[in-house]
C-alpha cells in the first residue's frame, strides 16, 4: 500500500513538473513585445530637416462657404449693429454657428453695404475690401474673417474618429492627430491614407508618418474635405489576439493546476 501511495506520488510529482514547465513556455510567449506606433521612429537624433517651408497659397471663397465675419471699431454702437447683421447662421462640423452663407450668386449681406460679391477673394482680400468700404460708416473698422464649415474627417484605428473643423486656411496632420485623440498602439502610421477631393476626381495619398518624408510632403498640411484614414497594424493585431489566447490558456492551465493540487492534498498526501 505504502508503495503504491509512493508511486501515486512520484507520478503526480512527475506530471505537475511538466505542466508547471508547460505554463511557463506559455507566459513567456505571451509575454513577447511588440514595438509600438511612434511617431518620427526613423529621424536620427539632433538632426535638421531641410525642405520643410512650403508655400500655400490662400484659399479662395466659393458659394456655400461661411464665413464669421467680426467688425470692430470706435464706435461700440454701431458695431453691435453690424454684428447683430453677421449671425444669420452657418451648419459646420460643430453644429450650426454664428456667420454667413455666402450663396449661389457668391454674395453676402452687410450691413449699409447691401449685397457684396466675395467668391474668388481671400479672406484677407475681403477683411481689406470691407475695412476700406466702412469707413464711411464706421471710424477705424477692423474686420475679421474666420471659416465656419471648413473641415476634414479622420477615421480608422485612431483614439477619436470625428469630422474636425478647419476655421483657419490649413491644419497640419500631426495637429490632426492630436486632436483626434492621438495614434493607439495597433495604428499603423507608415501607412495613412490622405483621400483629397479635386474638381473632379479624388485623389489617394499614403504617408509616413514614422520618416521624416512628412515634414517636406505637399499633404502635410491638410485642406477643406480632406479625409484622412488610419488602417490597423494587421501584425500588431494578429500579436494582441495570439497573446490573448496565450493568457486564457495560462488561466486554464492554472485551475487545472489549482483543482489538482487540491486533489492531491485532500487524497494521496499521507
Amino acid at each position: 500500500m505504502i508503495q503504491h501511495l509512493k508511486n501515486h506520488r512520484q507520478y503526480f510529482n512527475h506530471s505537475f513538473t511538466w505542466l508547471l514547465f508547460f505554463l511557463i513556455i506559455i507566459v513567456a510567449a505571451s509575454c513577447k513585445v511588440t514595438r509600438p506606433s511612434n511617431y518620427f521612429y526613423n529621424i536620427s537624433r539632433d538632426t535638421t530637416i531641410s525642405g520643410t517651408k512650403q508655400t500655400i497659397l490662400p484659399l479662395k471663397i466659393k458659394t456655400g462657404d461661411g464665413l464669421s465675419i467680426a467688425i470692430s471699431s470706435l464706435n461700440k454702437e454701431e458695431d453691435a449693429l453690424y454684428a447683430s447683421s453677421l449671425t444669420a447662421g452657418v451648419s459646420g462640423a460643430g453644429g450650426t454657428l454664428p456667420g454667413l452663407l455666402v450663396n449661389d450668386a457668391g454674395e453676402i449681406y452687410v450691413h449699409k453695404l447691401g449685397k457684396i460679391k466675395v467668391a474668388g477673394l481671400t479672406r484677407n482680400e475681403l477683411k481689406l475690401q470691407l475695412e476700406k468700404d466702412l469707413l464711411p460708416f464706421l471710424k477705424d473698422p477692423i474686420v475679421a474673417i474666420n471659416f465656419t464649415n471648413h473641415h476634414l474627417t479622420v477615421i480608422g484605428e485612431i483614439g477619436l474618429s470625428q469630422v474636425l473643423p478647419i476655421p483657419d486656411e490649413k491644419i497640419s496632420i500631426i495637429d490632426v492627430m492630436a486632436k483626434s485623440g492621438n495614434a493607439l498602439k495597433t495604428s499603423q502610421l507608415t501607412n495613412v491614407m490622405i483621400i483629397r477631393e479635386q474638381e473632379n476626381s479624388k485623389d489617394f495619398k499614403h504617408v509616413n508618418l514614422e520618416d521624416n518624408s512628412i515634414f517636406t510632403s505637399p499633404y502635410y498640411y491638410l485642406q477643406p474635405n480632406d479625409v484622412v484614414v488610419i488602417s490597423p497594424n494587421e501584425k500588431v493585431v494578429k500579436e494582441e489576439q495570439q497573446r490573448t489566447q496565450y493568457l486564457q490558456t495560462s488561466a486554464f492551465i492554472l485551475q487545472f493546476l489549482s483543482i489538482s493540487i487540491i486533489i492531491y492534498q485532500t487524497f494521496f498526501r499521507k
